[in-house]
């Protein structure tokens, strides 16, 4: 019997096919950016691979730590900070979206969907986040460029303000 195929949101150029990823998969999911394990939707022709539960992901959402508006799936032009896990995405992941409010939230950082495909209640934030809210987009800032380059998760970038970086650092690292 052959796998099945299906035409995809997130690969609409061709079809995927059905595809069972062994343990020792090196494949990175187009939505999540995790490794595929399991099963998953793989196109060849293009090295394409997602979980069989990211291809599923809806179009929009809502989400309890955003009731002002529905959250869209969207393919980033440019890099952004989730606003749930404060970690970085780059051009050409996918994020859900508020565009007016500007909220981008990780498809792994969202909760898992119910029967009727709405986010389970999220649970209240740590007390003292607030603090590490600040932190973290300070030590952002530093480590995408905003006030030079350094070398970040293996990516290496360089910039005139590079060596003042690290005293920097340790300043961000002591918030």
């Amino acid at each position: 019997m052959a796998p099945a195929t299906a035409r995809s949101f997130f690969h609409p150029q061709h079809l995927v096919v059905s595809y069972n990823y062994d343990g020792s998969s090196t494949y990175d999911c187009a939505a999540c950016k995790r490794i595929v394990t399991g099963t998953g939707y793989r196109c060849d022709e293009c090295d394409f691979n997602i979980h069989e539960a990211c291809f599923s992901l809806p179009r929009s959402i809502s989400f309890d730590q955003h009731p002002e508006h529905k959250l869209t799936l969207i393919r980033l032009t440019a890099s952004r900070c989730c606003d749930v896990c404060k970690g970085p995405s780059h051009d050409g992941s996918y994020l859900y979206r508020c565009v007016p409010c500007s909220f981008d939230v990780h498809p792994r950082c969202m909760p898992p969907l119910d029967d009727g495909a709405q986010p389970q209640q999220q649970q209240p934030p740590p007390q003292g986040q607030e603090r590490n809210v600040v932190s973290s987009l300070f030590k952002w800032g530093v480590n995408v460029g905003i006030v030079g380059f350094r070398v970040v998760d293996d990516v290496v970038t360089g910039g005139s303000l590079s060596p003042v970086l690290d005293a920097i650092q340790m300043a961000a690292d002591a918030l």
